[in-house]
């Protein structure tokens, strides 16, 4: 192959990569707007209506979500937070275990929004400890400030076992009170067994740990928000229910491994 058939091969991959990370991004957006704001006159009455948080929140999302977006990783994070989205919402939905205010088990739009949830994780998790060399030099200073702060390796695996197990604590008596018979089943049992097993595939402590810090923070937030305003209702009926919060940083690494297997035969 000549040098100027090459530079056109190499051309035509750059276009092409381009062209799937327009569409992929398009595509993240039209979620936002179909699932998170239910269209354009939904969203635009809720965004009146509420104001300013909902505009902070829809732009924080936003912004997020197209961060250095790559559709090479960006689309097996967004199958895998939608297939164990769903598993999670239906099982939690039909047990029970939390009730949304349409009644719905679960509502067609919880999964994507996992989706869209683990991006906002995963690309803040990029801003402090980046993506490899293709680090920008603004993100290194957040990367090397949060590294200094960030604990010894001894200290992280205890904050990992340590934050579910005193949140889970915290939320005994509201726990302890509720009647769990007929909920803890096989589904239960097997989703646990896959969640751990896809935490530990191919484990490594300081991606999982920013991964587990940042599912909190956003996870949080976002169970804050939406028991705040009645959009679901836990069994416990915390707002939020503390025991869901580290959860969710649990939850960002298991989807994020598995995206991870999904990319080997799509060829990601």
């Amino acid at each position: 192959m000549s040098f100027i058939q090459r530079l056109m091969s190499r051309a035509s991959r750059m276009h092409a990569e381009k062209f799937f990370n327009f569409c992929a991004r398009v595509f993240f957006l039209w979620i936002i707007l179909q699932y998170a704001l239910g269209g354009i006159e939904t969203g635009w009455f809720l965004l009146t209506y509420i104001g300013a948080p909902a505009w902070i929140a829809l732009t924080l999302v936003v912004a997020l979500v197209l961060y250095r977006s790559d559709y090479r990783a960006d689309v097996p994070l967004f199958i895998a937070a939608y297939a164990l989205g769903y598993w999670g919402e239906w099982w939690g939905t039909t047990r029970g275990v939390w009730t949304y205010s349409n009644g719905q088990t679960p509502p067609d739009y919880l999964p994507p929004l996992w989706a869209i949830g683990l991006l906002t994780v995963t690309h803040l998790q990029q801003i402090f400890i980046g993506r490899g060399r293709t680090q920008r030099n603004a993100d290194k200073k957040l990367s090397s400030a949060f590294i200094r702060v960030c604990p010894r390796p001894i200290l992280k695996f205890a904050i990992l076992i340590a934050m579910p197990a005193l949140a889970f604590a915290l939320s005994a008596p509201q726990l302890a009170a509720v009647d769990w018979s007929g909920r803890l089943d096989a589904h239960f049992i097997a989703g646990v067994l896959i969640g751990i097993a896809l935490i530990v595939y191919r484990f490594d402590l300081d991606d999982a740990f920013a991964l587990y810090v940042c599912g909190m923070v956003l996870g949080g937030t976002y169970e804050w928000l939406g028991t705040y305003i009645g959009e679901w209702t836990y069994i416990t009926r915390e707002v939020p229910p503390l025991w869901i919060i580290p959860l969710w940083g649990l939850a960002c690494v298991a989807m994020v491994n598995l995206s991870r297997l999904i990319k080997r035969p799509l060829g990601l």
